[in-house]
């Protein structure tokens, strides 16, 4: 049985995922993790505190997974992969609800996210795992709107694929979809002759653009 902070904290992600901070009262919280208001302010201090943790603990949720990706060979990470847990998904509500905000302590979070993938990307270039790149810090803002824009558009997403990625089932189905992107990209040598032609293209049309 899980202990009252930890009813409490999991009560919360999933009530600010779902109705937001304003709009969830530490009572409302109380109620469901069957505690009263008094001990929810004896562990956490206050509603803001409260979030803090919520802060916090997705934080770490997002670092673990980074950092045991970082420590092995991609296809061996991916062997040792137990799947989409229970608790990803609110975990993932939580995250695009603060986003969706759009308030600096969202926009902060998500930032600390980016910086996790930067260096977990660099750890993973440094042993060979992954190309380089010369703008590091967009490279990893990229990858992470790449995993979590579905949830800001979860809505749009599921009316055009019927999947809902704030599920297990629609989790799994997105991230399948992403790692497939990732790993064989997109287009064919009949699209595209070589590898880096988009780039160099891009590149030439954008300096000509600035003469």
């Amino acid at each position: 049985m899980r202990s009252a902070p930890d009813r409490i904290l999991a009560v919360a992600l999933a009530r600010f995922g779902t109705e937001g901070y304003t709009a969830s009262s530490v009572r409302a919280i109380a109620n469901d993790a069957d505690v009263s208001p008094a001990l929810i302010l004896h562990h956490f201090g206050s509603k803001e505190g409260l979030r803090q943790a919520c802060d916090d603990y997705v934080f770490a949720f997002f670092r673990e997974l980074l950092t045991r990706a970082a420590d092995h060979q991609p296809v061996e990470a991916m062997a040792r992969f137990e799947g989409i847990s229970d608790e990803a998904a609110p975990l993932m509500r939580y995250l695009m609800r603060q986003a969706a905000d759009d308030s600096p302590r969202a926009n902060a979070l998500v930032a600390e996210i980016v910086e996790l993938t930067k260096q977990s990307m660099a750890d993973l270039t440094d042993k060979g795992y992954v190309k380089p790149t010369d703008d590091p810090d967009m490279r990893a803002a990229i990858l992470v709107m790449l995993r979590l824009g579905p949830f800001l558009l979860a809505g749009a997403v599921e009316r055009a694929t019927g999947a809902d990625v704030l599920s297990p089932e629609g989790l799994t189905r997105m991230y399948r979809s992403t790692i497939e992107l990732l790993e064989s990209g997109l287009y064919t040598r009949a699209g595209v002759p070589h590898e880096g032609a988009l780039l160099e293209k891009y590149d030439q049309t954008h300096v000509r653009r600035q003469l």
